[in-house]
């Protein structure tokens, strides 16, 4: 199963919506989704509740609905900004990683399948042609 990147902007919006869904978006983690998923909840409620009350207090003369919105918000705004960022960094991992394998040494198979190897690392863009052509002859030197 080839792992493919994620939209940051996708995990950020999930992630807002859904709080905690980044964990299954990304990294397939069921147990850590729900437990976030709970704790965010209660998290949010708390907020919505204390802007309600600081609403409906004397002392605030702002329009209906606004001091439990930018309350909200505080919460809201970083849940976007972790998905973004989880996403973020798993592409950068991926990205490493398909580095980290392009330069590796070809294993010690035989000779026919480290060709098949170097041919497909050249195809999908991994090494360049001179690269190429360098493990290539050191295959068929050995031969």
């Amino acid at each position: 199963m080839e792992k493919s990147e994620k939209n940051p902007l996708l995990a950020g919006l999930f992630n807002m919506l859904v709080p905690g869904s980044v964990n299954i978006y990304i990294k397939k983690n069921w147990r850590k989704f729900i437990l976030t998923f709970a704790g965010m909840i209660i998290v949010l409620a708390i907020v919505i509740w204390a802007g309600v009350s600081l609403q409906g207090s004397r002392s605030f003369s702002l329009p209906q609905g606004v001091c439990p919105g930018v309350l909200a918000l505080i919460v809201l705004v970083p849940l976007f900004l972790n998905g973004l960022n989880a996403a973020r960094e798993y592409n950068k991992i991926l990205e490493d990683k398909v580095l980290y394998d392009s330069r590796k040494p070809v294993s010690q198979d035989d000779d026919d399948e480290q060709l098949k190897k170097i041919q497909k690392m050249r195809d999908e863009g991994l090494i360049s042609e001179q690269q190429y052509n360098t493990r290539k002859s050191k295959v068929d030197s050995k031969k």
